[in-house]
């Protein structure tokens, strides 16, 4: 099939910078994997004619981008969720961008399984809708040139069900004859894990939500029938596509994914941030444009959303040779030492103003807080009990912990509460409850006999405190510090163990201020308490630059892995840039990755993996040195470098010279781009770009590991 219409776009493959592999080491075996991409919007070049939005001008080359990354990641099964062109059925060039689509992803020796959206077939049976409904013509057309629109197919283990949305609630025949089917498609595979696929969200923020009207969702009565279809089968996922946005909701067991684009976000739902819109009104927010890869196991199905703008090329930082890191998720095997301190509700629901395509106002949750927190592969979130009387973000913190995060619930404490009724009202919600003392370090003889009698109980608890005084550099007043310091922590443990109580948890601060060596070698102390099981570290980062959180929040993970049995609590999650305290996130605020969001997502995957290897159970001592260069940690089998000025290869090289003899060869990671390759001392300065700035960590290789060569890094599903 080949397209010969004048603005079919040429081959720019010749010239674009290759995609780097992949390292999937730092993963558990999958039984399968498989790719999904969604709302590729292949576009006719315009030429010189005018465009609605300048990103139009851009959707064509990042389709084809995500093409050459679904091909890279090496998976038999690709599924594409619909809207393969932005031109509509019935215009004039729909078949010659179709033709020319095709031809893109088959460029990149793709053959994939489609989903029909609204621009492959037509819109939903809606009077309000930009075009005309789906007819047998259109969808006869999709049949023969993309395949069926609903079908099923075993993979692996699973069952996994196509559904056509855009018939659904509709007046041809097809519509019928699919809900016949996919009955009893799904009552023959009952044995089998099931997925489904369709394009159109079953609902976006509540299965009762107003559809006529509402541009992103099923109407009913087939939205009821096909929730009910998904519960009566206890279908594993759900996926779907079309609003150009993120959202991760549960429909009864059912996990229920809703996938961005690949090639431009929709207007409209950044009304769901506090922050400016992105660039062309809202449609270019880059960064969260991406693909999904699903890796099956045995438990669950790991969903890794690989951002594009983060996965495709070095922009010059790095020379060949370097992988793309596949990160784990708080499901992958436990051990994560990174948790989160959350400032912000972990979600908000927003209504988006009316305005089209939709004809009425839609409601809508801001997801991408949780998918943070599930991205990042978290251990445990900490959010204020007063979030559990809320019924929304109950919702919410229930989906996140059915993703394996611990949930720790903070409050202040007054003797005069009902600890117990507290306690009872939210069972089954909680993982920690975290009490914080106010205002004092030292628990009163009645907290220790409330505590006490929890400990019997069986209740894992935590204690933290809440304390005023703390001098800040450029601060008129004094101000607040959460966590107890590593002095009262001592002193603390001395007065649990004369009380007879033993906790969990205990939280202890770092800082206020930049991280001091001094600081993070008292953090050993900790390691002989006698009543204090574990130590939750808080970390609050502090101003504006990512440069100084970068080393901060490196050293600290890195301290807080040294000590068994510790977690570092980091916050905010998001930017706090109208506060007084001004504090960049790891997010900012259109929730995108900040550079130390990624840094922190690569180390904690290293160091959960590490935690996990039998022979890294003992303690790991890390020597620091500091200076106007940047500072460099080493250990037995790591060694970090966090640049303070830019370093030219030679001298990052140097400042690590000892440790890369000493250990011969080993992986080294750029942290912030989540990037690995396989080195050795005479050729670290030679694989990086001119003026590093960047965090690396080195790892270790045993001489099993290192005589596989640097294709072993690849960890491909086995």
């Amino acid at each position: 099939m080949t397209s010969d219409h004048p603005n079919a776009r040429p081959d720019a493959r010749p010239d674009a910078r290759p995609v780097p592999g992949w390292d999937r080491s730092l993963l558990p075996e999958a039984d399968f994997e498989f790719v999904v991409l969604a709302d590729t919007h292949y576009m006719l070049e315009p030429g010189e004619a005018a465009v609605e939005f300048s990103s139009r001008r851009l959707q064509s080359e990042r389709a084809d981008r995500a093409w050459q990354v679904a091909a890279s990641l090496g998976c038999s099964d690709v599924f594409h969720m619909g809207d393969l062109v932005q031109e509509f059925p019935g215009t004039e060039s729909f078949s010659a961008a179709r033709t020319a689509a095709i031809e893109q992803f088959r460029g990149h020796g793709l053959d994939p399984r489609f989903v029909a959206g609204n621009h492959d077939i037509g819109d939903k049976p809606d009077p309000t809708m930009p075009t005309r409904p789906v007819t047998s013509e259109s969808l006869a057309d999709f049949h023969q040139a993309l395949g069926p629109s609903w079908y099923g197919l075993d993979l692996g283990p699973l069952h996994l069900v196509v559904l056509n949305s855009q018939i659904m609630n509709g007046s041809v025949p097809e519509a019928l004859a699919q809900r016949a089917w996919a009955e009893q498609d799904l009552a023959e595979h009952s044995d089998r894990r099931l997925v489904v696929m369709l394009h159109l969200p079953v609902y976006l923020d509540r299965p009762n939500e107003p559809s006529l009207g509402h541009y992103d969702n099923i109407a009913d009565p087939d939205r009821g029938w096909l929730i009910e279809l998904l519960k009566r089968h206890e279908v594993e996922l759900l996926l779907a596509a079309h609003v150009h946005c993120s959202f991760f909701d549960r429909v009864g067991s059912t996990r229920y994914r809703i996938l961005n684009s690949t090639s431009f976000t929709r207007p409209g739902f950044c009304h769901m941030f506090t922050s400016a819109p992105p660039p062309d009104q809202g449609r270019d927010d880059a960064a969260k444009l991406g693909l999904l890869l699903a890796r099956v196991r045995e438990s669950r199905i790991d969903l890794h959303w690989l951002r594009l703008d983060e996965v495709t090329g070095f922009g010059g930082r790095l020379k060949a040779g370097w992988r793309n890191v596949v990160t784990r998720l708080p499901s992958t095997p436990p051990d994560s030492p990174l948790a989160l301190t959350l400032a912000h509700p972990l979600a908000t629901r927003t209504e988006i103003p009316l305005a089209w395509p939709s004809a009425i106002r839609q409601q809508v949750r801001n997801d991408y807080p949780l998918l943070a927190c599930l991205e990042l592969g978290a251990a445990a979130v900490k959010v204020p009990a007063s979030d559990l009387d809320d019924p929304f973000l109950v919702n919410r913190i229930e989906v996140l912990r059915s993703e394996e995060v611990k949930i720790v619930a903070s409050v202040l404490w007054d003797e005069t509460q009902d600890l117990p009724g507290l306690i009872e009202r939210h069972t089954g919600r909680v993982d920690t409850w975290e009490w914080q003392l106010a205002g004092t370090d030292q628990p009163t003889e009645s907290q220790l006999e409330m505590l006490r009698g929890l400990q019997a109980a069986g209740l894992t608890q935590a204690l933290s405190a809440v304390v005023p005084g703390a001098i800040i550099p450029g601060r008129q007043h004094p101000r607040t510090s959460t966590g107890f310091s590593i002095d009262a922590l001592i002193q603390l443990d001395a007065q649990l163990t004369r009380a007879g109580v033993v906790l969990d948890r205990v939280a202890c601060r770092l800082g206020p201020g930049p991280i001091r060596v001094d600081e993070l070698d008292e953090m050993v102390r900790v390691r002989e308490l006698e009543s204090i099981r574990g130590v939750d570290w808080q970390l609050q980062l502090q101003g504006t630059g990512d440069r100084n959180s970068a080393e901060s929040a490196v050293m600290s993970l890195l301290a807080t892995d040294s000590v068994p049995g510790s977690r570092l609590f980091i916050g905010p999650l998001m930017d706090m840039d109208r506060t007084m305290d001004v504090r960049d996130g790891l997010l900012d605020s259109l929730c995108n990755p900040r550079p130390l969001f990624n840094a922190l997502r690569c180390l904690n995957s290293i160091l959960s993996t590490q935690r996990t290897a039998a022979r890294m159970h003992r303690a790991r001592r890390w020597d620091w040195t500091v200076s106007d260069r940047g500072v460099v940690g080493e250990s037995e089998t790591l060694a970090v470098v966090i640049p303070r000025v830019p370093l030219e290869g030679s001298s990052l090289s140097d400042l690590v010279g000892e440790w890369t003899r000493r250990t011969g060869r080993f992986r080294v990671y750029d942290l912030v781009g989540c990037k690995v390759r396989e080195s050795g001392p005479d050729e670290l300065s030679e694989c990086l770009g001119p003026k590093w700035l960047d965090p690396l960590l080195m790892v270790g290789l045993s001489v099993d590991e290192s005589s596989t060569g640097s294709d072993g890094l690849d960890g491909h599903a086995s």
